[in-house]
């Protein structure tokens, strides 16, 4: 018999088991650089199982009130579509334990079958070859083995064939193929149901050993567009307002502005997770169901390692309590910074407020909203700086009192050049078209590091090879910092081209950058180079191009 006390302890060395891995699972979502953070959000999700199991054991709950509160634990704090799949994977296993106090080998083994069935029917358009095949394919070994008496056997099964089914899963998916990976999502299930096992097996917990672990930043990088048909991946809790609300009417509304939809309803919330390109109108429905908490808004194109978006609650108070106490200015311009050269660089144009953020360190609305609050003007002209902040700019512009314009700059450089075509003495109207001439003049392109072998763009790319980037994806690959830098350098100029800069990070050295200067201006004699400090982590070298 399996007891609350048992599954609580498996629920718990599941969590430590996939949170030790969060920084694997990232890592398989790379072609060739990091595009998605799977072992986040499915660590977050789970950490609420977790502790709800942990409070479970303080109170001696029987395995009923335990998988409940784990699995709504686990909805409530769903992140990304893994997370929301997890979530109904322990909802499926809930409702097999529902109204018992144990449960025998027979019932443990129909668990994963619900599990299944309930993960399936809680996305629209289901694909193979991902974690709901995996589950489904651990639940069918099982199934043969429901006489047995011996709860850990069927786990041993279920983890024997979810690995099997784990390592197949590129051949279902050719992108999985090409990267030579295998299914995130699908990893991270194989690795609950180890975790789970390795509690039958030894009688602790899988000790939680990476907690703390951070990405290597040397090896994060901008993303090379995938084939992502919608822009926003969109998702929130409702708290319904009445218990009679008509959720499919909500759900067929939606379904036609975007994909990988997941809508749930369990007991008086409703978590939605969905791509568009429309999340406004998503929201706005959903707010006709009732009140809304954890939103969450990313840009999948460059979603990489977000920090987590503040909920609408906090965004509210934010708001409310960051109230001008003085006059307000006539203006004020708030930058998205990484790098204090990018910082200095900025105040000296006369930025008045920075907010530290970047690729692997999005800012949120709540971020935006309270430095807007902070600047105290009139009217505020904020530089995301980064195609990821854009949205959230948008959004602290429509909950701020006084007028903003937000500059739709991609890049710290873009950013530079626009508070060039800024004036004191121009109204909003002149310096927003001016400050976006500024920036859509520059040719943007940065040196990084790969992660693993692919191939892009016809380039053969290996693991530790410096990778050149621009917003035509990846131009060259190699060895030597310098080399690559040069080469998007050409990828970059034009013949209206007249001046080269180039921001160093905090990886690179005076001198080696003074060595890049030397072989510029050898090779475009005819163009004035710029070499600067940035200070800006992950990328070596940031450069723009213009007129």
């Amino acid at each position: 018999m399996l007891t609350g006390k048992q599954y609580a302890n498996m629920i718990i060395s599941a969590a430590n088991n996939l949170m030790n891995n969060k920084e694997l699972l990232n890592e398989m979502n790379v072609f060739p650089v990091p595009d998605g953070d799977t072992g986040k959000n499915m660590s977050m999700s789970i950490s609420g199982a977790k502790e709800a199991a942990e409070k479970c054991l303080e109170t001696d709950c029987d395995i009923t009130t335990v998988a409940d509160k784990a699995a709504m634990a686990t909805l409530r704090g769903a992140r990304g579509n893994s997370g929301v799949i997890l979530s109904q994977l322990l909802r499926g296993i809930a409702k097999e334990m529902k109204n018992k106090k144990n449960i025998n080998a027979l019932s443990f083994a129909k668990c994963f079958s619900s599990a299944s069935a309930t993960a399936y029917s809680a996305v629209m358009k289901p694909t193979e070859g991902t974690i709901l095949t995996v589950a489904r394919e651990s639940a069918q070994a099982v199934e043969k083995l429901a006489d047995k008496t011996d709860v850990t056997v069927i786990l041993k099964e279920a983890v024997k064939a979810a690995n099997i089914s784990l390592n197949h899963t590129p051949e279902l998916l050719p992108k999985l193929k090409q990267a030579g990976v295998v299914d995130a999502g699908g990893k991270g299930w194989t690795l609950v149901l180890e975790g789970m096992l390795y509690y039958l097996e030894n009688g602790t917990v899988v000790i939680l050993t990476e907690s703390d672990k951070k990405a290597d930043t040397k090896k994060l990088a901008e993303v090379a567009d995938e084939e992502i048909t919608f822009t926003y991946c969109t998702e929130f809790l409702i708290d319904k307002k009445s218990p009679e609300v008509n959720v499919d009417r909500f759900k067929n509304t939606i379904s036609k502005i975007g994909d990988c939809m997941v809508v749930i309803e369990d007991f008086d919330v409703v978590k939605v997770h969905i791509h568009t390109d429309n999340p406004g109108i998503v929201i706005q429905n959903a707010l006709k169901i009732g009140s809304l908490n954890d939103i969450k808004i990313d840009n999948m194109r460059y979603q990489h390692n977000e920090k987590i978006i503040k909920n609408a609650e906090e965004i509210t108070k934010n708001k409310k309590e960051s109230k001008p106490k003085e006059p307000p200015k006539p203006y004020a311009i708030i930058a998205v910074s990484a790098g204090e050269g990018y910082s200095e660089i900025m105040r000296e144009l006369g930025v008045s407020e920075i907010i530290e953020g970047g690729q692997t360190m999005n800012p949120s609305a709540g971020d935006i909203l309270e430095a807007i609050n902070k600047a105290n003007a009139e009217t505020v002209y904020i530089l995301p700086n980064n195609k990821n902040i854009i949205m959230a700019a948008q959004s602290a512009k429509e909950m701020a009192k006084c007028e903003v314009r937000v500059i739709g700059t991609t890049s710290v450089p873009q950013g530079i050049s626009a508070m060039l075509g800024f004036s004191a003495e121009a109204d909003a109207d002149i310096n927003e078209a001016a400050m976006l001439s500024m920036a859509e003049g520059v040719s943007a392109g940065s040196v990084t590091y790969a992660v693993r072998d692919s191939e892009n763009n016809g380039i053969k790319i290996k693991k530790d090879d410096i990778i050149g980037l621009t917003d035509a994806g990846i131009v060259a690959s190699g060895k030597d910092i310098n080399d690559i830098a040069v080469a998007v350098c050409e990828s970059i100029v034009n013949e209206d081209t007249g001046l080269l800069t180039v921001y160093y990070g905090d990886e690179i050295s005076e001198e080696t950058a003074e060595k890049l200067e030397e072989a510029l201006n050898e090779k475009f004699k005819d163009f004035d180079i710029s070499i600067q400090y940035g200070g800006q982590p992950i990328y070596y070298y940031n450069i723009a191009a213009e007129e």
